[in-house]
């Protein structure tokens, strides 16, 4: 049987062009011009006041996920943040300073084409970038509240940089070696934080009583 052969190039051309295909036809053209979700409604995954269509969509997806991080432990102690379940693991509170710190360096990556974070950002979120036993050692005595300013901290940042830019922004964008575009970046950063939230939760479970 012969098998067609598809660079990733390709293929992300297709995917792109047919969930814009997709979208004109789930969408009413009204719907591509103004907000359709209740922007008050972390609940309502879509476009959103001051961003193109797309950007909007995916910052409705980052607000909910990076919210359900904090929603998730809101009871947990400063001593809870701080477990460290074996000499491998890293503590809540580090994992929750880590997906900001992920969300600052694609801030870096794709808002000012670095390959890594600014001089400026290194100080504070490369620590939390790496994890381990630095992490380990510095990432703690620290309430939820400090983890969430620290997500609220890049979130601003994101909103901010993203209200300057538009869909074809978000569609483009392969730099370097990588074969991604803005849009995959920016998806990855999402799923960072649902990835790490699955491991919190697998932490804060063996939490002793």
């Amino acid at each position: 049987m012969k098998r067609n052969h598809y660079s990733r190039r390709d293929f992300a051309f297709t995917i792109g062009a047919g969930s814009l295909a997709a979208g004109a036809l789930l969408l009413p053209q009204q719907a591509l011009a103004n907000p359709i979700v209740d922007d008050a409604n972390i609940n309502h995954i879509g476009p959103k006041s001051g961003f193109t269509p797309q950007i909007g969509t995916l910052m409705s997806m980052l607000d909910w996920v990076s919210d359900s991080v904090i929603k998730y432990h809101s009871k947990l102690s400063v001593e809870q943040l701080d477990y460290v379940h074996d000499k491998d693991s890293n503590s809540i509170g580090s994992l929750i300073l880590h997906v900001a710190a992920t969300e600052v360096i694609y801030q870096d990556i794709t808002f000012h084409n670095l390959n890594g974070f600014s001089e400026a950002n290194k100080p504070r979120w490369n620590v939390a970038m790496e994890l381990g036993d630095d992490a380990r050692k510095q990432i703690k005595g620290n309430p939820l509240s400090y983890y969430k300013d620290a997500i609220d901290d890049a979130r601003a940042v994101t909103r901010r940089e993203m209200k300057q830019r538009d869909d074809a922004w978000l569609l483009s964008g392969e730099t370097k070696e990588w074969n991604w575009n803005n849009y995959c970046k920016w998806f990855h950063v999402t799923e960072h934080y649902a990835n790490h939230r699955g491991q919190m939760t697998w932490y804060a479970k063996r939490i002793p009583k």
